[in-house]
């Protein structure tokens, strides 16, 4: 084996260890503390050209929140804030660089939008001196930003405010487009208990009626 393939080999091994060992921790994050404290992990020294972590929440059907992860400068994490930001993250699944929203940020920093799902998407920001290597680090990348935007969704859920399995499965069935008696005759409760636990949904997603709180449960995935 000549030296070049075994350098080429022993490098392969260290990014797959090194992939590895990041999912690991991204699985094992139970809070968002957990998670911001993964994030800072991550722009440390050690781990090649990640710089920060932005994931979008879906208030109503169509419009998101944008939240930053990582330490970085002021003008960068309002930029990354910005509408133009979330829109180009929603309909595009390329490489951007930062320079294209404006001739003051860096050509070194590319934008790279992540889709893990229904309603499931976010961007990391990555650090790339050398044109040639965008295609590399984004490859490398894109599984564990997946990895990021599900962690991270799934700590949002645990932060939502609690829907029993029986308001969950009133719901659902409401999501059918079944009444409430109908609804009443399928999980053999009576009406009454139907639109008791129907309200309760509507109270606790702020909802005017069931089908905004159908609306809300739907775009943040707990039903």
């Amino acid at each position: 084996m000549n030296a070049a393939l075994s350098t080429k080999m022993t490098t392969d091994n260290c990014t797959q260890i090194a992939f590895s060992n990041i999912v690991k921790k991204i699985d094992n994050v139970k809070t968002e503390t957990d998670f911001r404290d993964l994030v800072a992990e991550l722009q440390g020294p050690s781990v090649s050209g990640f710089v920060g972590f932005i994931a979008f929440n879906h208030i109503t059907p169509t419009s998101l929140e944008s939240k930053v992860f990582g330490r970085l400068p002021g003008d960068i994490r309002q930029l990354l804030l910005r509408k133009e930001i979330q829109e180009h993250c929603h309909r595009d699944a390329l490489p951007v660089a930062l320079h294209q929203f404006g001739n003051l940020y860096p050509r070194n920093l590319y934008l790279l939008p992540v889709h893990a799902g229904h309603n499931e998407h976010g961007a990391i920001l990555l650090h790339i001196e050398n044109p040639q290597e965008i295609e590399h680090l984004c490859w490398y990348w894109s599984p564990i930003a997946t990895h990021l935007v599900r962690a991270y969704i799934k700590i949002s859920k645990q932060q939502l405010i609690p829907i029993t399995k029986r308001e969950r499965d009133c719901l659902l069935w409401a999501c059918e487009g079944k009444t409430s008696w109908e609804i009443s005759q399928i999980l053999g409760v009576s009406e009454r208990t139907v639109n008791f636990h129907l309200a309760n949904c509507i109270e606790k997603t702020n909802s005017a009626n069931r089908l905004q709180a159908i609306a809300k449960c739907v775009v943040s995935n707990i039903i």
